[in-house]
């Protein structure tokens, strides 16, 4: 038996380095707005290119955890596919579950890296997503982003999961929460974890507004049993329909902050699943800070060990109540 199987898109992450000083780069604020020279040449740095995606990232972090786990997905015949196959065996992560479709490219995407933070330039190719019957046994199943045609999938895992009462951990693609569709939300109904950042909790919600009580309220009311709210900066929220959690970030440098979102869903289901004493939101946050201190959504996620070690320089660091 499994401990987690991740579901969504494995896509190659070519990670791009617009300069500081550069006149072809300005951040127009208040708008946040960034804005390149129309028909520039521009000069950039190319830090890296690496396997990414919700899926295969959670995949790998719990599986440093010494979890055994396994990604679903869907991947053309390419040179992504390969590197994605090597890295997870490397990581101990089962692909066996991994399914190539002919005449389709594996999903990719270019992060402009400014400033600290990032832009995403993601494909969004359109493919079949097919649900294994019968589905291996596992403990959790985790679901991400996905591109279009999700929705049989969707319905699938919402049957299995109601019929099988295996635990859901949840987080969104922006395809599934700009459809807004029915079948996004018989998702959440059935979620154990859903994860999300304050934007997608308040497109999901569609509610403007900044107050977390009252949007972790909406969203725990669509099903979820429990619902994390990350805010960057600001920290991560927990809601379990009574109690709210608040938790700040971890100290930590900031190099960039691509895959902090899927390194503390990782710490924080990792908590749960090892049953460790300290609080998942204090885990999630520990890993997520590793994360955004290298470049990439890998490189910095921390086995078990690891994190209790980093815990033991900050005794105090602790969520509250609020």
């Amino acid at each position: 038996m499994f401990d987690m199987i991740t579901i969504g898109d494995i896509k190659l992450d070519t990670f791009v380095v617009l300069d500081d000083a550069s006149v072809d780069c300005q951040l127009k604020m208040p708008e946040c707005q960034l804005c390149l020279e129309y028909g520039a040449k521009i000069t950039v740095d190319i830090l890296d290119s690496q396997i990414a995606g919700t899926a295969p990232n959670v995949a790998v972090g719990l599986a440093r955890m010494k979890l055994k786990t396994a990604v679903m997905s869907n991947m053309g015949i390419d040179g992504t596919r390969h590197l994605a196959m090597t890295k997870l065996a490397e990581e101990g992560v089962s692909t066996k579950f991994i399914r190539t479709i002919k005449g389709i490219p594996s999903a990719y995407s270019v992060i402009l890296m400014f400033k600290g933070d990032r832009t995403v330039l993601a494909s969004q190719t359109k493919r079949t997503y097919t649900f294994p019957k019968p589905f291996p046994k596992s403990k959790w199943i985790f679901v991400g982003e996905m591109g279009h045609t999700y929705e049989k999938m969707f319905r699938e895992i919402a049957t299995f999961i109601k019929r099988d009462h295996t635990e859901l951990a949840f987080n969104p693609g922006t395809v599934q929460i700009q459809d807004h569709k029915k079948e996004l939300f018989d998702l959440i109904r059935v979620t154990s974890i859903l994860f999300v950042n304050l934007e997608e909790a308040q497109a999901i919600a569609e509610e403007k507004t900044n107050e977390i009580h009252h949007l972790a309220t909406s969203l725990w009311k669509l099903g979820a049993k429990r619902v994390v709210i990350t805010d960057g900066k600001n920290g991560s929220y927990d809601f379990d329909g009574q109690t709210l959690l608040h938790c700040p970030i971890f100290p930590g440098k900031l190099v960039g902050t691509i895959g902090a979102g899927d390194a503390f869903a990782t710490g924080y289901v990792g908590a749960i699943i090892k049953k460790t004493k300290t609080n998942p939101l204090v885990w999630g946050a520990v890993n997520s800070t590793s994360v955004v201190g290298k470049v990439g959504p890998q490189a910095g996620l921390l086995s078990d060990a690891k994190i209790v070690a980093h815990l033991k320089t900050h005794k105090s660091f602790a969520p509250k109540k609020i």
